[in-house]
């Protein structure tokens, strides 16, 4: 089973998906669709993300550092995350994990209608009334704790920003890794509902000691908030104990965590202290990790 991947060069955020390519700037070249990391070509199909539809209600995959240093922070909407060690990516080792069925309804809206659209808590209310969601629902409330999350405070070391179409996303990337990068997405041949437990199999491999993660929010569009931090990036080939299902999985190790809460449910799981050792953790299947094109 293959990863999703995407070899980019573009400055001009023009990007082309096709395995192992790289293309020039200024070329608007889509490859085979079924070559795009599953998580972004679900992004991509027509006639997704009409005026109407309930907001999905998935977990975000935040790296749960920043806003759970706040106690009234989205505790309740984060992933349950199993965090380890590094030196726990070795055969045979196994983790209890959840990669649970992510709702793609939205899709991304065009570059120039993203620009021209309200995108901040001090136009709530405008955002709410555009999209046509009751200022007293669940969806309102949904909006706004994506649009606080986007505005919150970037930690010690860590580069954020909330992508609201496509062509921001990739450029952000690009800004920070530069131009020859790659696209990445954990693959599962099995959703699971529940977390199972699963064995670390033979073949990880690095992909890097800089990546920019992009985390899919809430939203009644595609939006992703994407931060660079100091962290290693893995592929991980995983077997479900259960069934003996595979999953082609990602994996950040954060190498600095002196800034992060020191409740942080990731020192209470590993029974560590900030900034003593790397914490890593893997990511969704909606998420998209960019890193180096030369891995």
């Amino acid at each position: 089973m293959e990863s999703g991947h995407c070899g980019l060069i573009s400055a001009l955020f023009c990007v082309a998906f096709l395995l192992g390519s790289h293309v020039q700037a200024n070329e608007m070249l889509w490859g085979n669709p079924d070559h795009m990391p599953k998580a972004l070509r679900d992004l991509t199909k027509p006639g997704i993300g009409d005026r109407g539809l309930k907001i999905s209600n998935n977990k975000i995959d935040v790296d749960v550092y920043g806003k759970l240093r706040d106690p009234n922070g989205l505790k309740d909407t984060v992933l349950n995350v199993t965090f380890f060690l590094e030196q726990d990516l070795h055969p045979g080792k196994k983790l209890k994990l959840e990669f649970p069925k992510r709702s793609s309804d939205f899709t991304f809206l065009p570059n120039s209608l993203a620009k021209i659209t309200p995108f901040s808590s001090t136009r709530l209310l405008e955002i709410l009334k555009r999209f046509g969601i009751e200022a007293e629902s669940t969806d309102a409330k949904t909006v706004k704790d994506t649009l606080e999350l986007c505005e919150s405070p970037a930690i010690k070391g860590e580069e954020k920003y909330c992508a609201t179409s496509l062509d921001s996303l990739v450029n952000f990337a690009v800004l920070k890794l530069g131009k020859n990068i790659k696209l990445l997405s954990t693959e599962l041949e099995k959703e699971n509902e529940k977390a199972e437990e699963y064995s670390v199999l033979k073949g990880v491999t690095k992909n890097g000691d800089k990546a920019v993660v992009c985390h899919k929010l809430n939203y009644p569009y595609a939006v992703f908030y994407c931060h660079k931090v100091e962290s290693r990036a893995y592929n991980v080939p995983l077997v479900s104990i259960e069934d003996g299902t595979k999953a082609k999985a990602l994996a950040i190790c954060h190498n600095n965590t002196r800034h992060w809460a020191s409740d942080n449910p990731a020192f209470m799981q590993l029974n560590v202290k900030p900034g003593t050792v790397p914490v890593c953790h893997f990511l969704a299947t909606d998420t998209l990790l960019w890193v180096p094109g030369s891995y």
